[in-house]
Order: structure tokens, then sequence, then C-alpha cells
């Protein structure tokens, strides 16, 4: 009898210790949530291209990367937290700065030449716009024969019109070095591009 009183103590003391000794290992879930509250390296950058034309990104900073977005795409990218050197081609005109990646970013870059919508003053909502003035201009061909036009200044055209034709382009805002061919001539000339300016190339004299 003495034997089963002992054999009952010892199992119910093991029973106790037992217990203790689950009662002191942490959950599971308080250790899942102790790690996620660690600040992580990766953050997003959402890229939004309200354009009709591709984008294309360089950055250059805690890491490497190149970036495109197709026309009317929205991407988001992770990237290593952090400053970069950031060069971007949007709308055919290409601008270098500095971008802050360290929090979640949003870079937008509306429709090529339309007034951009106000945004908010943070630094990780970017819009591009603020650093790339596009315009819509309009070239004419008032020449007697087809004509190619080269403008330099700060971005590099190409245009080429049959005669008596004319096209609206949208290109970065700013003045421009004119060469162009038209009835059998080269001439150069200087034009100032902005909202709604018009290039008139005629035979050059």
């Amino acid at each position: 009898m003495i034997r089963k009183r002992s054999l009952r103590g010892l199992i119910l003391a093991n029973i106790l210790i037992l217990v203790l000794m689950s009662a002191a290992v942490p959950l599971p879930n308080s250790v899942s949530l102790a790690s996620t509250s660690e600040k992580s390296d990766l953050v997003a950058l959402k890229v939004e291209n309200d354009s009709t034309s591709y984008a294309y990104l360089w950055l250059d900073g805690p890491s490497f990367y190149y970036l495109v977005v197709k026309p009317g795409e929205t991407k988001t990218f992770t990237v290593m937290r952090g400053e970069y050197f950031k060069e971007v081609s949007y709308c055919g005109a290409r601008d270098s700065s500095i971008i802050d990646i360290t929090k979640q970013t949003r870079l937008i870059m509306p429709v090529c030449g339309a007034n951009t919508r106000q945004l908010s003053s943070s630094p990780h909502i970017v819009n591009i716009t603020n650093t790339i003035k596009i315009v819509k201009v309009t070239v004419t061909n008032d020449s007697e024969s087809r004509v190619l036009a080269i403008l330099t200044g700060p971005s590099t055209y190409v245009f080429s019109l049959d005669k008596d034709v004319s096209k609206d382009y949208t290109i970065a805002k700013g003045d421009y070095e004119v060469q162009y061919y038209a009835c059998g001539k080269y001439g150069v000339r200087e034009f100032s591009a902005y909202h709604n300016g018009v290039l008139k190339l005629k035979c050059p004299k």
C-alpha cells in the first residue's frame, strides 16, 4: 500500500514538473512576432506609367537596377533601401537626379505633355514631371520638298515630314538648335519649345 502511494506521488510530481517546464517555453507566435518587427532591408518601389511611351529607369545606390515599364502599366519592384542616383527616360526626354527610397515610394509618370495632378509633398511620392517638363509642339513643313530635322537641346529628336505636312509631338521643354535638310539644302536655326509651340521649316536660303 505504501509502495502504491509512493508511486502515485512520483507520477504526480513528474506531471507537475512537465507543466512548469512547458509554461516557461515561449509560444511559437511570440517568436514570429519578434522576427517580423525587425526592419527589412528591402522596400517596395511602385512605378506608375500613365504615358503612351515606354519608361526606362536606372537606379544606382545600395544596388543597381534597370527597370522597364510599358505604356499605361503600373509595376511594383522590390529594391534595397537607400538613396539612389536616378536616371529616367520618359516621353523622349531624359533626366538625372537623386531619389530617396528608404521607405515605400511611388514614382508617377503622367501622360506626355499633360497637366499633372496635384500630389502629396512627401519625398516618397515622386512626380517625374517635377524634373522633366514635357510639352506638345507642332512641326510644319512649309518647304517645297520632304524635310529632315534634327533638334538638339535638353534631348535629341529627329523628325521627317513630307511636303505640306504638320505633325504634333511631345518633347522636353527648352531651347534647341535645329539642323534641317530641305529643297536640296542645309539650314540651321534656333527653336524654343514651350506648350503648343510651332516650328515652321521652309527651304533654307
